[in-house]
């Protein structure tokens, strides 16, 4: 790694696929998605859905949205939780209530009145509590059924629960199947992945964030390429763009070329990249 780093004038790795805040960057859609669902919690709506292909940035509006709720404890308490597939509804309330780092229990009564309780006791406080959920499409039917029921815990004029969905498209078809869900979904939109500028500006800014330049290590004889090969996907371009650089290295250049980058594709041909743009 230091052999890698050195070589390139770097001082961390700039495409490492974890969803570090440090390397956050917002295009048009991720502000977009951002401030509506900032919108819909705040105005405690109910449900907000975001969708988006695997790689278009879910996970990183997951993390900044959490650390935006948790750095404001007088006003919000939020859950997140990163695995959603618990087969039954014991399971799954435990799983809720331990994110809120809440005592569990055994019972399925004493579960959901635990949850009610918590809510209640929040929302006197002044609180908002936001359930944030990665990889929605995974909840069981049965706990679809849950989540629906934990969203009918309302006052007359309040709903005391904020649920985020995120999700990849094949979840519209769980809905199909939930209609008294669906029909609770306040609002919601899809993560399309960035233009070509804006995939560039992105990368641009994770290679500055590493202590480098990115026109500098990818020409721009080369952008064209790296974003057609990956439809401008943030997590597919990080991936490229690492396995580019190793190349460069391997062939003991200072930069990514046209022969560095196809190499690239080769490696990770299993992805069914294109790679004719690249020669």
């Amino acid at each position: 790694m230091t052999t890698y780093l050195a070589h390139f004038g770097l001082t961390q790795p700039p495409f490492a696929t974890t969803p570090d805040p440090l390397f956050a960057f917002a295009t048009r859609e991720h502000r977009q998605a951002l401030a509506k669902i900032a919108y819909y919690v705040q105005e405690r709506r109910g449900v907000f859905l975001l969708m988006g292909e695997i790689g278009t940035g879910k996970t990183t509006i997951s993390q900044l949205l959490v650390n935006s709720w948790r750095a404001d404890p007088d006003h919000f308490v939020s859950a997140h939780v990163t695995d959603p597939s618990p087969r039954s509804q014991a399971a799954f309330l435990r799983l809720v209530l331990a994110s809120l780092g809440l005592p569990t229990f055994r019972n399925l009564l004493d579960l959901k009145a635990a949850v009610r309780g918590f809510l209640v006791e929040q929302y006197k406080a002044g609180r908002t509590v936001v359930l944030l959920i990665d990889e929605a499409q995974t909840l069981h039917s049965a706990n679809l059924d849950t989540l629906q029921a934990m969203v009918n815990e309302q006052t007359q004029t309040a709903k005391l629960l904020q649920v985020v969905l995120l999700a990849q498209p094949n979840f519209e078809h769980k809905l199909t199947q939930k209609p008294a869900l669906r029909s609770r979904i306040a609002g919601g939109t899809t993560l399309n992945p960035p233009t070509p500028d804006e995939a560039i500006d992105l990368l641009r800014h994770r290679v500055a964030v590493a202590g480098g330049e990115f026109d500098r290590l990818f020409p721009e004889a080369t952008h064209k390429a790296i974003y057609n090969a990956t439809g401008g996907v943030p997590r597919d371009l990080c991936v490229l763009c690492d396995a580019a650089l190793f190349n460069a290295l391997a062939l003991g250049r200072r930069a990514v070329d046209a022969e560095a980058l196809d190499l690239a594709l080769a490696d990770l041909s299993f992805k069914g990249w294109p790679r004719a743009q690249a020669a």
